[in-house]
């Protein structure tokens, strides 16, 4: 082979390429750019997400938190049947405008303004003779009060249901009858007695 070939093909770019150190740096570094990249678009995916997440806890804690709020005076009212008597529990120290419905007849009776920081007991007898006489048209026994549920407003204007089973909801706002005088002359509302607990405010 003449002299000189080899240094010719070296020079024309033909010959076998020799990697250098800078040339194994570079390809170094575009791996792991080539690695990194994926690998920072799922860790930034996942960072996204977990800020969804902690948003949205945040916003259910924040609902929760307002509901728990607005029921601060529906939870102090109670109301169950009890043997004979059905019981109704003002363990609020403001005065409530409740009345008593059943559904099924469309028959309510108010109770207007329950004291506060009281319970009433209230015959069944003596509120079937009650309704009657609000509604004579109706005809209801002691069976019937197995459907029957409180209405009550808050001193926020809210209105709420309570069923004797106790689960609690909001309803449509109703205008008391604007009789004050309407329960305290009733033997169960004369002798009310002091609710088991109160709100102290």
């Amino acid at each position: 082979m003449p002299a000189g070939d080899g240094d010719a093909s070296e020079e024309s770019g033909t010959g076998p390429y020799r990697v250098t150190l800078p040339d194994l740096g570079r390809f170094t570094v575009g791996a792991v750019t080539v690695t990194a990249a994926p690998a920072g678009l799922i860790l930034g995916i996942r960072a996204e997400l977990y800020a969804g997440r902690a948003e949205q806890r945040a916003a259910t804690e924040e609902r929760r938190s307002k509901e728990e709020r607005e029921k601060a005076y529906a939870n102090l009212v109670d109301f169950y049947r009890m043997g004979s008597e059905v019981i109704v529990v003002n363990g609020s120290s403001s005065v409530m405008a409740m009345r008593f419905t059943l559904p099924a007849s469309k028959t309510r009776w108010d109770l207007d303004l329950l004291q506060p920081c009281k319970q009433i007991a209230v015959p069944n007898k003596a509120l079937l003779d009650s309704m009657a006489v609000e509604q004579p048209a109706v005809r209801l026994t002691e069976g019937d009060l197995a459907q029957l549920r409180l209405e009550f407003m808050d001193p926020m204007s809210k209105v709420w249901i309570r069923n004797s089973g106790g689960a609690l909801a909001r309803t449509d706002a109703w205008a008391p009858s604007g009789r004050p005088n309407l329960v305290s002359s009733e033997a169960w509302n004369v002798s009310a007695q002091d609710a088991p607990q109160c709100d102290g405010s």
